[in-house]
This record gives structure tokens, sequence and C-alpha cells, in this order.
């Protein structure tokens, strides 16, 4: 089946694609402040944020967390995997 503007497969298309582009968002804002950028994290914007990429990034880093992998935070990685890998599932469908 074709994915149309209509169906479930692609709102739950559009919601992968929009959980990666947060998820590199805040990616971004967490590299800036590690190198001494001038972010304030408690802006709510800033929390916002957090609320609504942690829910996916939470169960990752349980399994992956950064003492395992050499201090290095692959969570974003592995999630972002793993949309990309649901969003062609859902065009397949």
């Amino acid at each position: 089946m074709f994915v149309t503007p209509n169906s479930i497969s692609h709102i739950l298309f559009n919601i992968a694609g929009i959980w990666i582009v947060l998820i590199v968002i805040e990616v971004l804002i967490a590299n800036i402040v590690a190198f001494g950028g001038r972010i304030p994290t408690s802006h709510p914007a800033i929390k916002l944020l957090h609320a609504i990429v942690d829910p996916v990034l939470r169960p990752i880093r349980q399994v992956l967390s950064p003492m395992k992998t050499g201090g290095w935070d692959l969570s974003p990685l592995v999630a972002i995997l793993l949309l990309e890998l649901i969003q062609r599932i859902l065009i397949s469908l």
C-alpha cells in the first residue's frame, strides 16, 4: 500500500521524521554546551526538547551506557538508525 497523506502510516512516518530532526537539534545543543557555548539549558524550549527526545533515548542509553561504549553516547545515533528503519518499513506498507 502506498503511503497516502491521510493514512496512519503517513502520520507515523512524519512523527519519526520530526523525532530525527529533534534528536539532531539536541545533539547540536549538547555539543555547543560541551564546547563552552552559552546556551541556557534551563530555557523552556530546551526543557521541552529534552522532554520530547528523552523518552526515545532513555531506553537506548540504559542498554548502551557511555561506560560500556568508552565514554561515547551512541544513543542518538542508534535512535536515528531505528527511526530511519521504522520509516522504511512504513513506506513499504
